[in-house]
């Protein structure tokens, strides 16, 4: 287990496929979620077409491959349960930011449920999230990082499939180059506590979410 400040300013991003290859040389815009929405009612966007709103980018998310559905599983019957109560956990459904609606993984929202009958929760709702993460490693670290910071989401977890670990980011500032503050790598013999405003639910084992 090591732990880290994460660096000042925005991590950088390299390696997604996602805006640099398509966006053309001509002058381009950028969806509100209001359009997002719009696009989604009518039926321009359905579910088939896996896309999600960064940055107010439509942006194509990538295909689960079979360890990540494993580790996706394991989240679910053993991080899942822990957040019984108080608490709403969803998986792959979106949750609404400022000029963004992503679709976390795994996340956890203040209750009730009924409250998200009609719409998605947003900042200030959203306690948790957790990606899991092989070819978009550095765009989780990147992109999504700033995202939920920005949002002040108190704790984001990266399940990082290529290095077989853990990555916990705590203490989220915004303003012009959102971040976490801390970052922590628990390794797969590793226990790592899980925490929910200001106290520890419990603790997993790293190796029992790693495929």
């Amino acid at each position: 287990m090591t732990t880290t400040a994460a660096r000042s300013g925005r991590l950088q991003s390299t390696g997604h496929p996602r805006l640099i290859p398509g966006v053309p040389s001509l002058p381009v815009r950028r969806f509100s979620l209001d359009e997002y929405h719009r696009m989604i009612e009518i039926g321009i966007l359905t579910p088939e077409d896996n896309v999600e709103l960064i940055n107010g980018w439509i942006v194509e998310t990538m295909p689960a491959n079979p360890p990540h559905k494993k580790c996706l599983r394991r989240v679910l019957l053993f991080l899942a349960p822990l957040f019984a109560g108080e608490w709403v956990v969803d998986s792959q459904a979106p949750v609404t930011l400022a000029d963004s609606e992503p679709e976390p993984d795994f996340c956890v929202v203040l209750g009730p449920e009924d409250k998200y009958d009609t719409r998605h929760a947003g900042p200030g709702e959203i306690v948790f999230v957790l990606e899991i993460s092989d070819t978009t490693l550095e765009y989780d670290r990147g992109e999504k990082l700033a995202l939920y910071a920005a949002a002040k989401v108190p704790v984001y977890w990266i399940i990082n499939l290529k290095d077989r670990r853990v990555e916990v980011y705590t203490a989220p500032r915004g303003g012009k180059n959102p971040t976490y503050r801390t970052r922590t790598d628990y390794g797969p013999a590793d226990s790592v506590p899980v925490t929910m405003t200001g106290r520890q639910l419990g603790s997993i084992v790293a190796g029992d979410i790693l495929p």
